[in-house]
C-alpha cells in the first residue's frame, strides 16, 4: 500500500496539471498576501475605501461586510494598472493572436451581409484593447485548439443573437430607425402589432400617451444600474409615436446587451465610466468598439449568481452548453417545446456548426450544461435543418469520430446562407422582449435577442 506521503505527492502532481481556480484569489482577497498584492475596494459598487477591505485578509471574514459582498473587495497586483480582473480560467496565455486565427476572409464567409457597426477590424480592435488591459484574455488562453473552440462558440452565439451581424438593435423596439436633423428615433412595438415580413411597426407602443419602460429595473440605481424610467413619445408633431433611444436600454450589439444594470456594468469595463453607456446607450448600436465590446464584456466578465464561471471559461473547459446556459439558460436550457425558443435553439446550433467548420474545428464542444441541448442537436440534424452539423453527429455524443468532410451536404451555402434571405427560416420570429429575467448578485442580468428570423 502506498504511503500517505506518496499519495500526497501524486495528488499534488495531478492537481498541478489542472488549471487552477483563481476566482477566489482574484475577487475575494482570501489569498491576497505577500509581494505586491493589495486588497482594494470597488468604489463602483459601494462607497468603500481600501482600508475597509483590509479585514478581508483575516480568516472567517467572508461573513462580514465588506467581504460578504461578492466582488466588493478584490486582489490587485500593484505592479499593474488598477483594473478589476475578470474571473480567471487558470489556463496559460497563448502566443497566437486571436485575429491570426480568425481572419477577415472567415468573417466574410460567416457573415457576408454584416452591417455597420459589425466590422472585422472593429472586432479585432475591441479584442486587442481588452486583452492588453486584462490578464484573462479573450480567444488567447490555452492551446490553439482551445482558442479555435472558443472562437467557434462565440461566433455561433453572436451570429444567432444579432441575425448574422445584420441587427444592431432589437427589432421590436427599433427595427427601422427614423433619422431627423435632431437625431435618431425608434418606434417601439408590441409583437401583435409588428409586421415581421416587412419589419415594420404598425401601431407604436407609446401612442396615445402610453409609456415604454421595458428593460428598466428601477430598483437598480447607480452604482448598480443606470437611472431609468418610463419613456414617452417625442413631443413633436413629426415625431409622434417615436422615442429617443438614448432613454432606453433595449437589446443592442453583437450579444444584444439589455437592461439598465448591464449597461452600467459594461460601461465600467469598456469606458472606465459608468456614465458613458448610461447616457449614450446608442453607442452600442453605432460604435464598433461598443457593439463588439459589450459582447466581449458579457463573454469574459459576466458570471451567473453563485457560480464562479463565465461563458469564456465554459468554452475553454469544453462546454458549449455551459456557455449557452449563462447567455440564455432561462429560456433555452431547456426550451419550451411549444414555444419559440425550441426553434431558436436549433438555429443557434446550426450557426455554431457553421462557425466550427469555418474555424476548422474537428469536434464540437460538449452539449452538457444546458438541459435538452443535445436532444435539440439531434433534432437539428435528423430533420435536415442543420446540414452543416451532419459530420459532427454520432450516436450518444456530439463529438465526431472523424473531421468534417469538405463538401457541404446541400447545394447551398458555399458561403453559407444569410439570415436576410433564408426561406428555411420561414415562421421563426424573435419574441425575446417578453422573456424572463435572470438575477445576478447586484443586478438583473438578461440577454434578450433582437434578431428577426422572419418568414420569406
Amino acid at each position: 500500500m502506498p504511503s500517505f506521503t506518496t499519495i500526497a505527492l501524486l495528488a499534488a502532481v495531478f492537481l498541478g496539471a489542472l488549471p487552477q481556480e483563481c476566482a477566489a484569489q482574484d475577487l475575494s482577497c482570501r489569498n491576497c498576501r505577500g509581494g505586491n498584492k493589495r486588497c482594494v475596494g470597488d468604489t463602483s459598487l459601494q462607497a468603500i475605501t481600501d482600508e475597509d477591505c483590509a479585514v478581508c485578509l483575516k480568516s472567517g471574514s467572508h461573513w462580514t461586510w465588506p467581504c460578504s459582498v461578492d466582488g466588493l473587495c478584490w486582489c490587485w497586483d500593484s505592479t499593474k494598472p488598477k483594473y478589476k480582473p475578470a474571473l480567471s480560467s487558470g489556463f496559460e496565455e497563448s502566443k497566437t493572436k486571436p485575429c491570426d486565427l480568425f481572419t477577415e476572409e472567415m468573417f466574410d464567409e460567416i457573415a457576408p451581409n454584416a452591417i455597420h457597426p459589425y466590422t472585422y477590424d472593429g472586432l479585432c480592435e475591441a479584442i486587442d484593447w481588452l486583452n492588453e488591459r486584462y490578464d484573462e484574455k479573450a480567444f488567447k488562453m490555452g492551446t490553439v485548439q482551445q482558442q479555435k473552440d472558443e472562437w467557434a462558440a462565440f461566433l455561433g452565439h453572436t451570429t444567432h443573437e444579432s441575425a448574422q451581424y445584420t441587427a444592431a438593435r432589437e427589432n421590436l423596439v427599433c427595427a427601422r430607425t427614423v433619422e431627423r436633423g435632431s437625431g435618431t428615433y425608434c418606434k417601439p412595438c408590441k409583437d401583435v402589432n409588428f409586421d415581421w415580413n416587412n419589419r415594420y411597426c404598425e401601431i407604436s407602443l407609446v401612442a396615445n400617451g402610453a409609456f415604454y419602460e421595458d428593460y428598466c429595473d428601477k430598483i437598480q440605481t447607480p452604482p448598480f444600474g443606470c437611472v431609468c424610467g418610463p419613456t414617452s413619445e417625442v413631443d413633436k408633431e413629426d415625431l409622434k409615436g417615436l422615442i429617443n433611444p438614448n432613454f432606453a436600454y433595449f437589446g443592442r450589439g453583437a450579444i444584444q446587451l439589455s437592461w439598465n444594470a448591464n449597461y452600467l456594468k459594461a460601461s465600467q469595463v469598456l469606458a472606465e465610466s459608468s456614465d458613458t453607456l448610461c447616457s449614450q446607450p446608442e453607442l452600442v448600436a453605432t460604435d464598433p468598439r461598443y457593439a463588439w465590446g459589450t459582447a466581449l464584456w458579457f463573454w469574459v466578465f459576466n458570471k451567473p449568481p453563485g457560480v464562479e464561471t463565465t461563458s469564456h471559461i465554459q468554452s475553454l473547459e469544453g462546454s458549449f452548453g455551459g456557455s449557452l446556459n449563462i447567455i440564455n439558460g432561462g429560456l433555452e436550457c431547456p426550451a419550451d417545446p411549444e414555444g419559440y425558443h425550441a426553434r431558436a435553439v436549433v438555429t443557434r446550433l446550426r450557426y455554431y456548426c457553421i462557425a466550427a467548420r469555418v474555424m476548422g474545428v474537428r469536434r464540437l464542444l460538449s452539449m452538457d450544461g444546458c438541459e435538452g441541448l443535445y436532444e435539440a442537436f439531434e433534432y437539428c440534424v435528423m430533420t435536415g435543418f442543420c446540414p452543416e452539423c451532419n459530420d459532427y453527429m454520432v450516436e450518444n455524443t456530439p463529438e465526431p469520430t472523424k473531421a468534417p468532410s469538405p463538401p457541404v451536404p446541400t447545394e447551398q451555402p458555399q458561403k453559407f446562407r444569410s439570415w436576410t434571405d433564408d426561406s428555411w427560416m420561414a415562421g421563426i420570429k424573435r419574441r425575446d422582449s417578453s422573456s424572463i429575467r435572470i438575477s445576478s448578485g447586484l443586478g438583473i442580468v438578461t440577454l434578450l435577442a433582437a434578431a428577426y428570423f422572419g418568414a420569406q
